[in-house]
């Protein structure tokens, strides 16, 4: 029997973080628990056969914490997994009651709001990068050789693609912003 199971880019294909939540406490419930997140976690999940339990993961997005969020979160019980990006990961075992890491729907509205902004600035760098390119690929498209042509057609793809691909998860995340 397994004792690992590895999962490739898990923060790509559950892009709402309540979806991610689910999908984790979904895992530990099967008895696939992790013990540690980091910032290449997204890209690349270790877990661990162990005990099935009862998780409640949090995702919650702070670019600049404060100096006591880490305290206030484990005051409460919670227990720190790891950042992914700006993304601290929380997860409390539990028996009955699901505990709740946000007490209001704004709090929930304002963490999704906050993953859009991030990506948005991701949206922005790739938009830019697909114009920049688009237009030296027009200026200077008759001196190219073919072997440049096609570096820059490539190019144009990858950005955009990556382009639609973060522009859908924006309105995604967006449309779910109460979840």
């Amino acid at each position: 029997m397994k004792t690992k199971k590895v999962v490739w880019l898990s923060a790509f294909k559950h892009v709402i973080p309540a979806d991610y939540e689910n999908w984790l406490e979904e895992m530990a419930s099967q008895g696939w628990n992790i013990d540690r997140i980091g910032q290449w976690s997204s890209v690349r999940m270790v877990f661990t056969k162990s005990t099935p339990k009862k998780y409640r993961y949090v995702y919650d997005i702070q670019t600049n914490p404060k100096k006591d969020y880490r305290a206030t979160y484990e005051q409460f019980g919670w227990e720190f997994v790891g950042i992914m990006a700006s993304c601290f990961m929380w997860r409390k075992e539990y028996s009955s009651d699901r505990p709740e890491a946000f007490s209001d729907m704004q709090s929930i509205e304002t963490r999704n709001t906050s993953v859009v902004r991030a990506v948005s600035v991701s949206l922005i760098i790739f938009i830019s990068a697909f114009m920049i390119t688009s237009i030296a690929l027009g200026v200077t498209f008759r001196s190219l050789t073919v072997g440049d042509t096609i570096q820059l057609i490539l190019f144009l793809l990858f950005s955009g693609g990556i382009a639609v691909y973060l522009a859908w998860i924006m309105r995604k995340i967006y449309k779910n912003r109460y979840k």
